[in-house]
């Protein structure tokens, strides 16, 4: 059973992973400037809890020293004027340092440890008509936090140093610090200092908000990374599938030129068969022939030849086994091979080589034929005097190594170069017009490009390109 696949179109699924990718980094971004933003505020807090912890400690030390020795030869009016002293420092804190509760807490003084006195839960029977301590009374999650702070205060006595924490005591959130008061040595009193750090109404809702955009931000990260993949394969098939496309065009194109070059080859053959028809007749009637003849037969062959010679090469100009090697030694070598029918025109050859060119894939016979093809189209075109000019350069920003062959002919007229590849296509009387058109399958199949060009000072340059193997370290044959 063949499985089915949801292919979505390539632009959506870019646009899927930038906008999920973007998404996540920004639910991200935004949790941890929360983050940051929380701790940065119990940082604050903190800090505000030393300096009110500190001026309390400071405070309480000289009011207790101010007093008879503590707590032994104390009063009833001793206890009071320190209770209210204790109690007005504690207040005047509270007022400089807003959202802050703090006071004392007095061991010494069971009845009444803290100043100020912290709020208790009031009982049944104080909650009569008449009641004072009823006053007093708050809700059950207050009073936990009260609790606390006695567990944290006496801690702190007991152990005589500083303790500072942060805790979550439903529906409430903390930062509560408590320090040992000393008195000549003696550690007599203790002092604390508390704070919320969120607004109990938002504590909850901040937690699973935080849970919440993480959440979908790993989420958005999964979906990314899955959709990245799946476009990674989307374009490895789609380039396969490219690849497949063009050597089926290739194809195509194949055999639509093998169309047009068996009408070509059908037209051409026909005039060497009738003078072979024509030679054979006069032979079966007996009559004599001369070397004339057998000459006139010889050629005739030659030349069907040479057509099925070139029929073959079109139909395997794709079929060469490709190696790397030095475009530059091609060159040179098509530059030799056309010095004699240069010379035999009066036709000067100049070589300009890069020193430094990279090697190519390519098979190096073919690439020869198909220079020398051009080299002796453009010979044919000049006139003496002329100068042929075989040129090769690399273009970095490319990565592909040319080689033009320029002439300093008449050009190539809009008519010619709009047919110029076409097979049987010439402007030649004797021409079979394949000349180029196997030159361009030889090229197309070293996966690279010839295209023609009038030159501005006149003449016409066909260059060939192919891409380069190593852009960067490609050295050419030394000459």
């Amino acid at each position: 059973m063949r499985r089915l696949r949801l292919e979505l179109p390539l632009a959506v699924q870019i646009g899927a992973v930038v906008v999920l990718f973007g998404a996540a980094l920004g639910t991200l971004w935004y949790t941890s400037s929360r983050v940051v933003e929380r701790e940065q505020r119990r940082a604050r807090a903190n800090e505000r809890l030393r300096e009110a912890n500190d001026q309390l400690e400071a405070l309480g030390r000289d009011a207790i020293a101010g007093v008879r020795p503590f707590p032994d030869f104390m009063d009833a009016s001793d206890w009071s004027t320190l209770n209210r002293r204790l109690s007005d420092d504690a207040a005047r804190i509270r007022e400089r340092h807003p959202g802050i509760e703090g006071g004392y807490y007095l061991p010494s003084r069971p009845d009444q440890p803290f100043l100020p006195d912290l709020p208790r839960v009031a009982s049944d029977h104080e909650t009569g008509e008449g009641s004072g301590p009823a006053a007093h009374s708050v809700s059950p999650n207050r009073q936990s936090l009260y609790d606390y702070v006695d567990t944290q205060v006496d801690a702190a006595f007991r152990k005589k140093t500083v303790l500072s924490v942060v805790e979550d005591i439903a529906p409430y959130t903390i930062a509560i610090r408590t320090a040992p008061v000393r008195v000549g040595g003696r550690v007599v009193a203790a002092t604390w200092t508390m704070t919320e750090l969120v607004d109990p109404i938002y504590i909850d809702q901040s937690s699973r908000g935080y849970r919440w955009f993480a959440g979908l931000a790993l989420a958005g990260i999964a979906l990314s990374l899955i959709l990245t993949i799946n476009l990674a394969q989307t374009v490895r098939r789609q380039t396969a599938e490219r690849e497949r496309l063009r050597t089926e065009l290739r194809r195509s194109e194949r055999l639509a030129a093998l169309g047009k070059l068996l009408a070509g080859v059908a037209h051409e053959v026909r005039n060497p068969l009738a003078g072979i028809r024509g030679i054979t007749q006069l032979w079966q009637r007996g009559l004599g022939l001369g070397e004339e003849a057998h000459t006139h037969l010889i050629d005739e062959v030659d030349r069907l030849e040479g057509i099925v010679s070139r029929l073959l090469q079109f139909s395997r100009a794709d079929a060469q086994d490709l190696a790397p090697g030095d475009l530059n030694a091609v060159v040179v070598e098509a530059g030799r091979l056309a010095e004699d029918r240069a010379r035999a025109h009066e036709i000067r050859v100049e070589l300009e080589l890069e020193p430094i060119l990279p090697q190519v894939e390519m098979a190096a016979p073919a690439l020869v034929q198909v220079l020398r093809n051009l080299t002796t189209n453009a010979i044919q075109v000049m006139k003496r005097g002329d100068v042929l000019r075989l040129v090769t350069t690399y273009d970095a920003a490319t990565a592909s190594v040319s080689a033009s062959v320029m002439d300093e002919g008449p050009g190539l007229s809009a008519e010619v170069m709009e047919h110029l590849f076409e097979p049987f296509f010439t402007t030649k009387p004797e021409g079979t017009g394949l000349g180029l058109a196997i030159a361009r399958e030889i090229v197309l199949a070293h996966r690279g490009e010839l295209r023609a060009e009038n030159l501005a000072g006149g003449g016409a340059v066909f260059t060939l390109t192919l891409p380069a193997i190593q852009a960067s370290s490609g050295r050419g044959a030394k000459l």
